[in-house]
This record gives structure tokens, sequence and C-alpha cells, in this order.
């Protein structure tokens, strides 16, 4: 069974056919990226896997069940996450409280104006963990919105899987970044993917390149190839579509 089950998905605004029958299947513990021109509705289809948008047609699967038509929270619960294009993040909570928050639901709790947050056992044991795993302790108490970018963007990921998604949506995960920042977030995507399956949209071929176990090329709403790294730099039709040089 795959992690996710693509059929025949369409998305219109209007009179417009944003996404036109996407058929994609994601295998479990894989890293797949989704790249593509700008306006080949790239966000518009990680939109439509989180429930940010509602499809006009065909159907999403999730560890085999349906999914789409569901609210992105209840997708969340189902074990889908993502993280975003801009951060989103709580700006005026530490790092470590923005942690705290994204762990509440997988701790059996939801926000109660009288229990402390801090009280919640399994919500600080869990945010401690994926502090450590993101690399951001010497930052624990630190408001997210006093951090550099690239921390930020360190922190979101930490968000998105701390509610222990099995599968995790990154979009665009090191634009913006310094050629450094860039290989601390590569490190820190591939520690990710341990024991989940990933989806990433990236710009950077050099990253997609070096993560990626298999990538479709999006172009004006349909996948006209989907492949290993290898496959992708030699397919002729990306090279026309999409890549151009930078696949030679």
């Amino acid at each position: 069974m795959s992690a996710l089950s693509i059929k025949n998905l369409t998305k219109n605004f209007g009179l417009a056919e944003v996404i036109c029958g996407v058929d994609l299947e994601v295998e479990k513990g894989e890293v797949h990226a989704v790249i593509g021109p700008n306006g080949a509705g790239k966000s518009t289809f990680f939109n439509l896997l989180s429930g940010a948008f509602p499809s006009s047609g065909g159907e999403i699967r999730l560890n085999g069940e349906r999914i789409d038509g569901l609210t992105p929270e209840k997708i969340q619960q189902r074990g889908l996450s993502r993280s975003f294009q801009v951060s989103n993040v709580f700006v005026n909570l530490s790092v470590f409280e923005n942690l705290r928050c994204a762990c509440f639901k997988t701790a059996g709790s939801g926000y109660v104006f009288w229990r402390p947050a801090s009280k919640i056992k399994a919500a600080n044991e869990r945010a401690e963990e994926v502090l450590e795993m993101i690399g951001l302790q010497a930052l624990r108490d630190v408001p997210a919105g006093a951090l550099p970018y690239a921390s930020q963007r360190a922190l979101e990921i930490g968000m998105t899987i701390a509610c222990g998604a099995e599968v995790v949506i990154l979009d665009e995960p090191t634009a913006g970044m310094s050629n450094t920042e860039t290989a601390q977030a590569i490190s820190l995507i591939r520690q990710v993917a341990q024991g989940r399956t990933l989806m990433i949209v990236e710009h950077d071929m050099g990253v997609v390149f070096e993560l990626a176990d298999r990538i479709s090329v999006l172009v004006y709403g349909k996948i006209v190839a989907t492949g290993t790294p290898e496959e992708i730099r030699n397919d002729p039709r990306v090279k026309e579509a999409y890549l151009g040089e930078e696949a030679a």
C-alpha cells in the first residue's frame, strides 16, 4: 500500500483548470520531490493534499483511506502534516513554546485555559525531543520572531513533525537560504525523513537531486514524468519543459 495514492485529481478555479487529472503513487518511506516551472500548479497541488483547498474531482488516499474533502485538522490527525513557503510560527512565543503547541494533540490535550501548558508532561517531553532533533536547544527561550530566517524554517519543520505525522509535506524548505544554511537544512531534512514519507516542492535542483528518491515533474497541472533523479536528468521531456541546461 502506498503512503499517498492520488487518482485523477483535478482543481478548477472558475473556468481555469489548474490541476488536470494528476495520478501519483508515493511509496512509504521515500522522499518524493515535485518540481516544475513557476505557475505549474505545485502549491495548489500541495494545498489539495493538505486540505487547504477542496478538490474539484478525483481522490486522495492516505494509507488507503480517502482524505479528500476532509479539513486540514482532520487530515493532520490522520497522519499528514505540511510546512509552507512562508514561515508559519507564533512569533511572540519562544522556540520551545511553539514546539509544545504543536505537540498538544498527540499528547491528548486541547487548549484548556485552566490547565497550565507546563503541566502537560507528554507535550513537554515530545517538545524536548523535537527541539534536540532540529538543533535549536541553545535558542529554546528565544521568541520565534527574533530567530534568523534559517532557524525559523528549522523550527517550522520541527512543528510539522511534532504532531507525529507519518507523511510530511515541505513546501520550498530551503528557499532564500545561503549555501551554508541550505547544507544544514538538507542535513535536517534527511534526519526528519527517517521513518517517515516526505514530499517536497523545491526549486533548487541541487537540493532535489541530493535528497529525492524519486521526482515528479508537474507542468501546466499535469505530471509529465516520474522517476529516479538520474531518469529525470536524462528525460528529454523534462529538459524541454523545465530543467534546460541544468540537466546537462
